[in-house]
């Protein structure tokens, strides 16, 4: 349960830093694309974080040992 909650936050804070970084670099006269490519790269993180549904595969025991008469 901590671990969603971990990776709720972890997303939200990547999407408001991003956002907040794109929207100043838009409003702003010169441009600094490094800023505005890193301010995407975060967004896209944190909505496949927000997004994602993958949970960690379940160990199945099969007995690999099978004797044959």
């Amino acid at each position: 349960m901590k671990q969603k909650r971990i990776k709720r936050i972890l997303s939200l804070l990547c999407i408001g830093s991003s956002a907040i970084a794109l929207i100043i670099e838009i409003s702003s006269e010169n441009k600094n694309y490094y800023i505005q490519s890193i301010g995407v790269v975060l967004l896209m993180i944190g909505l496949f974080y927000l997004n994602s549904k993958i949970e960690p595969k379940t160990e199945v025991h099969t007995d690999t040992h099978v004797e044959e008469e």
